[in-house]
This record gives structure tokens, C-alpha cells and sequence, in this order.
């Protein structure tokens, strides 16, 4: 229940990663919620998860992933991890709020353009860490990864 607040160095050396789950087919909410916890049970460095159909995805982005990891079926649901790096989300923002200045001037940038401008971030085939298939190898390698802690 109550736990010893962590340090700023101890926070700032952990790295938190994106579970990206990319569906053929619309997921129901239960097993999306199934796999999400899975995953953040797995390790504690599931910054967050992303649900997206596949049909809604750019397409370029399949093509970058099926290039990279040419074992992952992209016919089927697929899992990819990319790591959280603030300073690349901030950026994605920067360039959105510049974009629409005006919006910005009177704070009417609406929410989901700045999810999507995250997402753009977090769900960048091209500095796509892992990819696979297996809900469980995607938590073996997020174990793992907790386990490589940088002091």
C-alpha cells in the first residue's frame, strides 16, 4: 500500500517503454485489458500501451516493421515495444503547437491532436525495439530489459 518514493536520479536512469499492439481486427476490451496487464506485470517499465487497428496505422510504418522484423506476421495481432524518450514527445509538440499557433494563442489545440502527436512518437516503426507475435516473448523481453538498469 504505501511505498518509499523514488529518487529523481533513480527515476531519470529507468527507462520506460511503449507496448504498441497493433490488431487485424477491432480488440474487445477484455482482452485488451488481458494483455495490458500481462504486460505491465511483467516488469514495472510499461510506461504505457497503445491499441490501434492496423487499417488505421500509416502504411509506410507496416512496411518499416515488416523490413526490420520480417518473422512478425502483420496479417495477425502484433506487439511492438519502443522505448518512451520525453525529449522526442516534447518535440512532436513543439512542432504541433508551431503549426497551429493561433490554435495555441487561445489554448483551442484540441486533446487529440496532442495524443496523436505522442503516438506518432511512441509508434515510430523505425526506432522499433522488439516486434513479435507472442504477447510472451513481448513480456520476456520487457523482463529483461528491466533487469539491464543503468546506475
Amino acid at each position: 500500500m504505501f511505498g518509499r518514493k523514488k529518487s529523481k536520479t533513480e527515476e531519470a536512469s529507468t527507462t520506460y517503454f511503449n507496448v504498441g499492439i497493433i490488431s487485424v481486427n477491432e480488440l474487445d476490451d477484455d482482452q485488451y485489458e488481458t494483455w495490458t496487464d500481462a504486460l505491465m506485470d511483467a516488469a514495472e517499465n510499461v510506461g504505457s500501451t497503445t491499441s490501434l487497428l492496423q487499417a488505421d496505422w500509416n502504411e509506410e510504418q507496416v512496411k518499416i516493421l515488416t523490413n526490420r522484423f520480417p518473422e512478425v506476421e502483420t496479417n495477425k495481432t502484433f506487439f511492438m515495444i519502443n522505448e518512451i524518450i520525453h525529449e522526442d514527445i516534447k518535440n512532436e509538440i513543439k512542432l504541433l503547437e508551431q503549426k497551429h499557433k493561433w490554435k495555441k494563442f487561445f489554448n483551442t489545440i484540441p486533446l487529440t491532436d496532442y495524443i496523436e502527436a505522442e503516438d506518432r512518437v511512441v509508434l515510430d516503426a523505425s526506432k522499433t525495439l522488439f516486434c513479435t507475435n507472442d504477447v510472451q516473448e513481448a513480456a520476456r523481453f520487457l523482463q529483461n530489459q528491466a533487469g539491464q538498469v543503468v546506475n
